[in-house]
């Protein structure tokens, strides 16, 4: 075996040498960056504390690359103030983003993308306060330049605004969540607005909210105090899961405020709104303004403007959230001044045909207790309305009421008697799907007829009770040998200035209503749909 030349000697002490080089720069490198990691950790939580004035916790940091360095770090916790009786107010599981040497050393102003995964932002309750952070001299003090985020990208990021308890003997109140994917930040600051855009997910109706807008600067010493503007667009929500009723709607709409306080105006669509079991789908659109909570999701209505089919109505009052999750009291004072007496029929008849039209008055008060029933078993409305001009769209409900007030204004002969329903007025209270009404009026040529009684909204049941003022005498309501009989009982049925005032019954159902009249504790009924009547 020959022993190496000079000129492979030289190329081996060459490679040597360089990779002793590489050694040596490899592990000045890792010094470098083990060196830069505690060096980085310092900054980051010396920056934020000096910012967010208050307490940082951050777990690991690492730094890979030189010159230009890219950090990661996990477990970052933001206290509001050094409050251990609350959650941070900013939590992040991990975060990523690069950083030059130099800009280090310089304490940089900008950092141009930061990766967040797994963001949970809590808001203390309303009206906490933080202690003014001073130095020794009781000045407030600043160490650090603020740092400007050109952009922020979170994935998995959660809202939580935690109610104010503000009776220890009452039930807690459950905090307010919101997830939030897709969530990007432009320009962000703790001293400066910046911009939003982000989708969320609305639990209940349940459907994707895509936002944008401004946010901040932050309050730092009253969180739910940060000023916040932008608009939404809602879409696709189902409200099946609310008992009784369905429908998909969606709604468009622009905010503006702080967080515990935020003006919203918006629209709603739901082209197939329904009460489950009873009605049919109908188009309902709003226009609505109200002051909404962020702290506690409470919203206040101003005059919202709900449009049913072609009937509009005004509404307003408010919508309170109960504690543990229970859901939400809807208190809400209503008035339709001009509306369609078969639009809101439709809610409540599944036929396509209404059996009632006219101009409708109505004004009352609905009350929604938060609990798990369907919607027409927990509401409570108490109203009252009035119907000028009601006509019937059976021909056979407006022959028999041709027929009544024929005989009403003693003409049993004449053809020409009208069937139209004046003067429709009612007081009514609806409570567990059935309406009371303490007093039902109305009208036809010829006569008057007052009832009080009950109707239920899903079975469609009838009992109403009350009388019928007749103009004529009762002997004048029929021709032949019964007029010349009821002759004689005339004086017994003569009252407050009519002809005659005898007991009336509305019972059977909706689809099949049985008219029953009195004389003598013997009733005459009538059944609509049978061509025979019948006698008790």
């Amino acid at each position: 075996m020959t022993a190496p030349g000079p000129r492979s000697r030289k190329w081996l002490l060459i490679s040597a040498v360089f990779l002793g080089v590489i050694l040596l720069a490899g592990g000045l490198l890792f010094w470098r960056t083990r060196k830069m990691d505690g060096l980085i950790h310092g900054l980051i939580v010396r920056a934020l504390s000096e910012q967010f004035k208050s307490r940082v916790e951050l777990g690991t940091v690492h730094v890979t690359g030189f010159p230009s360095l890219g950090v990661t770090g996990e477990d970052l916790s933001i206290h509001f103030d050094d409050r251990e009786d609350l959650p941070p107010l900013i939590h992040i599981n991990k975060l990523s983003f690069g950083l030059g040497l130099f800009a280090v050393l310089r304490l940089p102003r900008h950092i141009a993308t930061v990766q967040l995964d797994g963001m949970t932002i809590t808001i203390p309750p309303r009206g906490e306060r933080r202690t003014p952070e001073s130095d020794a001299s009781g000045k407030k003090h600043k160490l650090l330049p603020s740092i400007i985020l050109d952009e922020v990208i979170c994935k998995n990021a959660v809202l939580i605004t935690l109610p104010k308890n503000e009776d220890p003997k009452k039930p807690k109140k459950t905090p307010l969540e919101w997830d939030i994917h897709d969530l990007k930040l432009t320009a962000a600051g703790v001293d400066k607005p910046f911009r939003f855009n982000g989708t969320l997910t609305n639990a209940k109706p349940k459907g994707e909210v895509d936002t944008s807008g401004d946010f901040g600067p932050w309050n730092l010493d009253d969180p739910g105090g940060t000023p916040v503007s932008g608009s939404y667009k809602f879409t696709d929500a189902d409200l099946g899961p609310f008992p009784g009723i369905a429908g998909i709607l969606s709604s468009t709409g622009k905010y503006t405020g702080e967080l515990d306080e935020l003006q919203v105006e918006g629209e709603t669509d739901t082209p197939d709104f329904s009460l489950d079991e009873i009605g049919k789908a109908v188009p309902l659109h709003t226009d609505f303004s109200a002051t909404v909570d962020g702290m506690n999701g409470n919203t206040v209505l101003h005059p919202v403007r709900a449009t049913l089919i072609r009937s509009t109505i005004i509404a307003e009052g408010s919508v309170i959230r109960e504690p543990e999750n229970k859901g939400h009291t809807i208190i809400v004072n209503f008035g339709a001044p001009d509306a369609r007496i078969q639009d809101l029929l439709s809610l409540a008849v599944k036929s396509d045909k209404p059996f009632l039209t006219g101009t409708l008055k109505i004004k009352g008060k609905l009350v929604v207790p938060a609990s798990r029933e369907k919607a027409l078993q927990k509401l409570i409305l108490d109203g009252e309305f009035g119907l000028d001009d009601a006509k019937w769209t059976s021909e056979e409900v407006r022959d028999k009421l041709q027929g009544l007030s024929r005989r009403a204004e003693g003409k049993p002969q004449d053809e020409g008697a009208g069937s139209a329903v004046t003067d429709l007025r009612g007081k009514f209270h609806v409570e567990k799907a059935v309406v009371n009404f303490s007093s039902l009026t109305f009208s036809i040529p010829g006569a008057a007829v007052d009832l009080a009684g009950t109707y239920k909204l899903v079975e469609g049941d009838l009992d109403f009770n009350g009388h019928l003022r007749l103009e004529a005498k009762l002997s004048q309501t029929v021709t032949g040998a019964k007029s010349f009989f009821l002759k004689a009982v005339d004086p017994f049925f003569k009252k407050e200035g009519a002809g005659a005032v005898v007991p009336i019954s509305i019972t059977g159902t909706r689809e099949h209503p049985t008219i029953g009249v009195t004389i003598f504790h013997k009733t005459i009924e009538k059944k609509l749909g049978q061509p025979n009547s019948s006698s008790r």
